[in-house]
């Protein structure tokens, strides 16, 4: 949630700033915002326009969001309106710009998608995650400061996140993030991976991470005994845990993902999404592969052999994870929530606080020190 881990920064700086998130009411992650402190959330109606009937509802719903957005700019008068990127950016910046407020996009991933190019002309910053997606990119400043994330981040150990996810707390773990997009496919794959790997011997234990709608079929598969050390989960809040008990993680390529693999310094086997809007996936999962950070396995190549011989490869040569780790460190930004909010603060005028990040992340920005 790079947009939670802004308004973080900002009011970890700046105590008396007020931030306001807008969602639409099918976004999954305003659930996560009210228990935020020094937040407040308001949502406005969606503005699909995918399929001939919803076009043809598009001017009407545009227009109640306009309506419903200006309300809301007009009471909350903001310093700067931030957008994260989605096609949900483009009304709220282009009203903000209008009513002349200052204005930020982020982009996540190697290829910056429609609304970002479509935006970044008329933006006051375009934050990029990578310096590729600069290429092309008509922008008035770009700024290549990482995708931020939370700070909470990097507040758990291993031993104690081993222990609240019910793991052994001396086994290589590997963590697999099936996400909500193609993950059956890959869970697929995984069960088939993991007799092998028990027929095998190999030493493995995985925390799955399977999706709500998953954890049913996960759990079947858990009571036929085949699976060896396996722990399916479906819904995880604490994100902290599971990346601080994995040793390497398999996940999708997505650019929140793989700010956060980066920022932790994980190895990674990463499975793009194909359909994702634009190819997004492969631009994104390119950066790391290049760097040494990630192995990879295209989905048209996604099989239980395949995955096997991925998840055996890193289990079995910690030589090659610690060189992957120091790739990802290299890559990583765990500092990009404060930079960012730093530039927000900038664009709205307000002299910058000094940037202080909390002792968790201190320990690891001096982790990734020694492993550069």
């Amino acid at each position: 949630m790079p947009g939670a881990a802004t308004a973080e920064a900002i009011v970890a700086q700046a105590p008396g700033a007020r931030c306001l998130f807008v969602t639409t009411p099918r976004k999954a992650e305003r659930q996560c915002l009210p228990a935020l402190a020094a937040f407040e959330v308001a949502e406005v109606p969606s503005t699909p326009w995918r399929g001939m009937a919803q076009k043809v509802r598009l001017p009407d719903r545009l227009l109640r969001a306009a309506v419903r957005l200006l309300g809301l700019m007009m009471s909350f008068r903001p310093h700067v309106v931030v957008g994260l990127g989605g096609a949900n950016s483009i009304l709220p910046l282009l009203l903000a710009r209008l009513l002349g407020v200052r204005t930020m996009v982020l982009e996540s991933n190697a290829v910056p998608g429609q609304a970002v190019r479509l935006l970044a002309p008329l933006t006051d910053c375009v934050v990029l995650q990578w310096a590729q997606a600069e290429v092309g990119l008509s922008a008035k400043r770009t700024l290549v400061a990482g995708n931020p994330v939370r700070a909470r981040l990097f507040a758990s150990d291993r031993q104690t996140a081993r222990r609240r996810l019910g793991v052994s707390p001396d086994v290589l773990t590997a963590l697999v993030l099936g996400g909500s997009q193609g993950a059956r496919p890959l869970n697929a794959a995984l069960f088939g991976a993991l007799e092998m790997l028990r027929a095998r011997g190999v030493g493995l234990q995985v925390v799955h991470l399977t999706g709500v709608d998953h954890l049913p079929g996960a759990l079947e598969r858990l009571e036929s005994g085949r699976l060896g050390r396996y722990r399916p989960i479906g819904f995880l809040d604490s994100m902290e845990d599971a990346y601080a008990a994995a040793d390497f993680v398999v996940a999708r390529a997505g650019g929140s993902t793989l700010a956060e693999l980066t920022a932790l310094g994980l190895p990674a086997i990463l499975v793009p999404y194909p359909l994702a809007a634009g190819g997004h996936q492969q631009a994104n999962v390119a950066v790391l592969a290049d760097a040494g950070a990630a192995l990879v396995i295209k989905q048209a190549e996604l099989t239980a052999r395949g995955l096997a011989a991925a998840l055996a490869t890193l289990a079995e040569d910690s030589s090659l994870r610690l060189r992957m780790a120091a790739a990802a460190c290299r890559l990583g930004r765990p500092r990009a929530a404060f930079d960012v909010a730093a530039e927000v603060m900038a664009l709205a005028g307000f002299e910058q606080a000094q940037q202080h990040p909390t002792p968790a992340q201190e320990r690891q920005l001096d982790r990734f020190s020694q492993a550069a």
